[in-house]
């Protein structure tokens, strides 16, 4: 049994600000993650077993379920029975470990602080449009985290009660952030630009 996981108060506050700040930035992409969750069920009733790289990500893996220790830890702040609430009737199993039990028709049923890889994970469809927009230059062949993109600082660990060791400052956060929001702009600026282009 690992080291029992310790949760901060304000960590968690500022973990949660930079999380809607990712959410933000993973808003631009629009409807990719509905229609691409919707394709998959479809290829699943269908039958078909393609890569995991074609799939959703929440219907291959099972954060709640791989991160559990933490995320029970940090859910059970507000709510002890935060996974009585998420739970929902078993699907047909996907290709991993999946779907995910947080998974709900209108997307993710934890709204505040899920876990690390869910809230920084950008899949290789992500990727492509990244690329075909001249955001980021690299390979989109699978899954890779924004700072793999992005120069930002490790301080999600420390903010979730998963590492410890040292003192994160509202400098630090303050720095993530102002990473993110570039990033965010740049692609937005892109958007914006493909967009003027389709119309012209």
């Amino acid at each position: 049994m690992g080291p029992r996981i310790s949760v901060n108060s304000t960590y968690l506050r500022w973990f949660h600000e930079i999380e809607k700040a990712l959410w933000s930035f993973f808003g631009l992409f629009g409807d990719l993650c509905g229609n691409c969750a919707e394709q998959t069920l479809k290829d699943l009733a269908a039958g078909e077993r393609k890569g995991r790289d074609a799939w959703c990500c929440c219907m291959i893996d099972n954060q709640v379920h791989d991160n559990w220790e933490s995320l029970n830890a940090v859910q059970s702040r507000t709510n002890r029975e935060w996974y009585e609430a998420i739970r929902r009737e078993k699907r047909v199993r996907g290709a991993g470990n999946g779907p995910c039990p947080a998974l709900g028709e209108q997307g993710c049923r934890i709204k505040k602080c899920r876990p690390i890889t869910c809230t920084t994970q950008l899949c290789s469809k992500m990727l492509v449009v990244l690329n075909d927009l001249g955001v980021v230059r690299g390979a989109t062949h699978s899954p890779l985290q924004i700072e793999d993109l992005i120069t930002l600082p490790d301080i999600l660990p420390d903010l979730y009660g998963t590492k410890k060791g040292r003192t994160i400052t509202q400098s630090d956060v303050d720095a993530y952030l102002s990473e993110v929001r570039r990033m965010k702009e740049k692609f937005a600026k892109a958007l914006r630009a493909r967009d003027q282009e389709r119309q012209g």
